[in-house]
């Protein structure tokens, strides 16, 4: 009998040790990277418990098998439910696969029952801000407890005012918000723990540039230049505010830089035909005033306006008047033109009665009309000296 008990003990310690061998040459294989063959020695093993299930489910993840991996997370935290840290793979897993219920579910549990790791409050965060996103509405748990994304994002901050993510997604949201100080704050405090997150100083520059702050914005973008960042987007917003603040030579750099994504782009052409026609090259505002009159679907009154108001900017008059009446043409009531044409007779008519009369009629159009204030005022001032210099004339005869 003794011989027998002994017997049996032996052959456990060699299974125990198979196991254990079995187990160790599974591990060293996931870690090289061999994942199919770590799969099939997890699942050789006599006992398939939860660790075993979560090196499976790590594997599958690793070789971009979410659908298996999921099912492999959800088998271990069956064989034991309290294990944040396959809970929290999977959760993360969950968002990647869209099931942003199922990892709301998930994070707000691990929040609760880890109320001092911000990480589990930012994941949280995430599965809440793609459930509203999907479906318009904050989201309503089953133990009645509502929680606004933004509120989950600003929870993990305030555990850890350096969590970089957290920051942003805070940051990004009250940039939606048109929030534009908290914004500031948000940035400059993530800029304190990473002075080059570009992803920061994105929403910064951003932040200036909704609120017309041209000179910020231009530093932050080109900031973004600095720490290798060139995209569309930086390259537009540079050129916008480089000629917002009429500094025409960069704004024309980056809008060229801009027709190199897209060649075809009819607002780019429109934009360096005006910038050119400030600089005087009336070459090379004519050549985009005219690429815009290709690209562009109808009306073409504003293409036509910004090739008049080139040819009057260097004193081409008849030709501008030309292409402000065709803007009139496409639209009846392009103010801009009308008092163009005005101007340009004014510069290049003799007779002075005249351009009196074409700008009485201009003030009798458009009087009353709230966006024709400012020409109906110069208009009415240079009545009045076109009067005197007519009565002086006829003084002198």
């Amino acid at each position: 009998m003794k011989y027998c008990i002994g017997i049996l003990c032996i052959v456990s310690i060699l299974k125990a040790e198979a196991q254990s061998s079995a187990l160790v040459i599974a591990d060293s294989l996931y870690a090289v990277g061999n994942y199919t063959k770590a799969i099939e020695n997890y699942r050789s093993l006599d006992t398939q418990n939860a660790m075993t299930h979560l090196q499976v489910a790590r594997s599958y993840k690793a070789m971009g098998n979410h659908t298996l991996a999921l099912e492999s997370y959800k088998l271990s935290l069956v064989e034991m439910p309290d294990q944040p840290i396959a809970a929290t793979e999977y959760g993360k897993l969950l968002i990647t696969k869209g099931q942003f219920v199922r990892a709301d579910t998930i994070f707000s549990k691990l929040s609760k029952a880890y109320p001092d790791n911000p990480e589990y409050f930012y994941q949280w965060g995430r599965a809440l801000k793609r459930i509203k996103g999907r479906n318009g509405a904050e989201v309503h748990h089953s133990d009645t407890i509502t929680m606004p994304y933004e509120k989950a994002f600003a929870k993990a901050v305030q555990l850890d005012s350096t969590h970089q993510r957290a920051l942003f997604q805070l940051g990004l949201h009250y940039l939606k918000e048109s929030e534009y100080g908290w914004v500031e704050k948000i940035c400059f405090k993530a800029l304190e723990s990473d002075p080059e997150n570009v992803e920061i100083i994105n929403i910064l520059a951003q932040n200036f540039h909704n609120r017309g702050f041209y000179t910020e914005a231009i530093t932050w973008f080109e900031k973004l230049l600095a720490l290798g960042q060139s995209n569309l987007f930086i390259h537009d917003k540079l050129g916008y505010n480089y000629y917002q603040e009429n500094m025409y030579e960069l704004a024309i750099e980056h809008y060229n830089i801009v027709l190199n994504y897209n060649d075809e782009d009819y607002g780019v052409h429109l934009t360096l035909a005006k910038l050119y026609g400030f600089l005087k090259d009336i070459e090379k505002a004519e050549y985009h005033a005219k690429q815009a009159l290709i690209l562009k679907d109808l009306p073409l009154d504003d293409v036509h306006y910004t090739l008049g108001r080139t040819y009057q900017i260097n004193k081409k008059y008849e030709k501008a008047v030309t292409e402000y009446k065709r803007a009139i043409n496409e639209n009846p009531t392009h103010i801009h033109a009308h008092h163009g044409i005005v101007v340009c007779a004014d510069n290049y008519y003799e007779d002075k009665k005249a351009v009196i009369v074409l700008y009485e009629r201009f003030i009798q159009k458009f009087e009353g009309n709230i966006k024709a204030t400012g020409f109906i005022y110069l208009s009415k001032e240079r009545i009045k000296k076109l009067k005197k210099e007519v009565f002086l004339a006829e003084e002198k005869e």
